[in-house]
């Protein structure tokens, strides 16, 4: 193409295949008749495109980049999510694309504008998450897969302490790794469950009007419990590290009444409140001598280590997103029934 586009990390392929093709003046469809054959291109906030080996190296020519390099920033053209054909084996001969309706590995988040705009986007930009949501504290937005205009998204300057709270969640990361972020999952999970049983609790109601939202709106429920999660998944780190020290203060039940008055002081009430809490226990609680011994060779780093129970391996995967990464079953836009 005379004119390139640089691709934005985590970028859909559908996302970068239509900024190339406006730069040169081409309609998706026009632009796609040089990449290969297909059935009809699909607007790229509502599916994702994916390639065979030969679409991908027709693809590398027409962006003018190694098709590694492709692969680097554009999670959907990872070798594992090339197009095989029917038989499963690798197609051989012609280049072929399609846009199924699901992706097949996360969501299809839109890009914060301002980050976009900086690395020379001027249309919107669709990212492959894992989450249907996320955030950029740099510059005060939340996205996520919502094709809602109203907000198309959010802008944090209202809502402090929902940066504030995703900072602190990727210090959990940082510091505890893996645990930490099995732990915030397991505390999300446990907020959307209070979220779904309580939508209209003062604060996250209060919060959907700063952020222009309607308080019992799906989309609503992970901005407003952001802070609130992050917050359960540090007292669930310090329930861990009391149990891997022997403290005193590592019994559940006594664990368990400190976070139901927390609640409380939140304005959650309810014979709800325990259900999701009681549920991590049971998964989170080692029988005696079960204790396992911090890994040799740590150095510095024994203090923060904090181990992830066999109980939630069990039916937690290891990547994905917080519904999958949680022990905790239950999905947001589920009843309160359901739950």
């Amino acid at each position: 193409m005379p004119l390139q586009v640089a691709p934005l990390p985590g970028e859909s392929t559908g996302s970068f295949v239509q900024r190339l093709a406006r730069a040169n003046g081409l309609t998706l469809t026009d632009f796609l008749e040089r990449v290969g054959q297909g059935r009809k291109a699909v607007d790229p906030q509502f599916a994702e495109m994916y390639v065979n080996p030969e679409g991908l190296q027709y693809l590398s020519v027409l962006s003018g980049r190694p098709a590694a390099a492709l692969q680097w920033a554009l999670p959907s053209l990872a070798n594992s999510h090339l197009l095989t054909a029917e038989n499963g084996e690798p197609d051989e001969g012609e280049a072929r694309w399609a846009w199924p309706w699901e992706p097949m590995d996360g969501y299809l988040v839109r890009a914060c504008d301002v980050c976009a705009r900086v690395r020379g986007a001027s249309v919107p930009v669709w990212t492959i998450w894992p989450d249907t949501w996320r955030v950029c504290a740099r510059h005060g937005r939340w996205t996520d897969n919502s094709r809602s205009r109203d907000p198309l998204f959010i802008r944090l300057d209202a809502l402090p302490e929902v940066v504030g709270a995703h900072r602190r969640r990727l210090r959990l990361k940082g510091r505890f790794g893996p645990a930490g972020r099995a732990l915030f999952a397991d505390a999300f999970q446990a907020a959307v469950f209070w979220w779904t049983h309580r939508p209209d609790t003062e604060r996250w109601a209060q919060r959907a009007a700063r952020a222009g939202l309607k308080p019992r709106d799906v989309r609503t429920a992970p901005l407003v419990v952001h802070p609130e999660a992050v917050a359960v998944a540090e007292a669930m780190v310090r329930f861990g590290r009391w149990q891997r020290d022997g403290r005193e203060h590592s019994d559940g039940q006594v664990w368990l009444e400190v976070m139901e008055r927390q609640l409380y002081r939140w304005g959650v009430e309810g014979a709800f409140v325990r259900t999701p809490l009681t549920e991590w226990l049971t998964r989170h609680t080692p029988s005696a001598g079960s204790m396992p011994q911090r890994p040799a060779g740590l150095g510095h780093r024994r203090r923060q280590y904090l181990p992830i129970r066999p109980e939630h391996r069990k039916v937690a995967a290891e990547s994905g997103s917080v519904e999958a990464r949680s022990c905790l079953p239950w999905q947001l836009g589920a009843g309160a029934l359901e739950m």
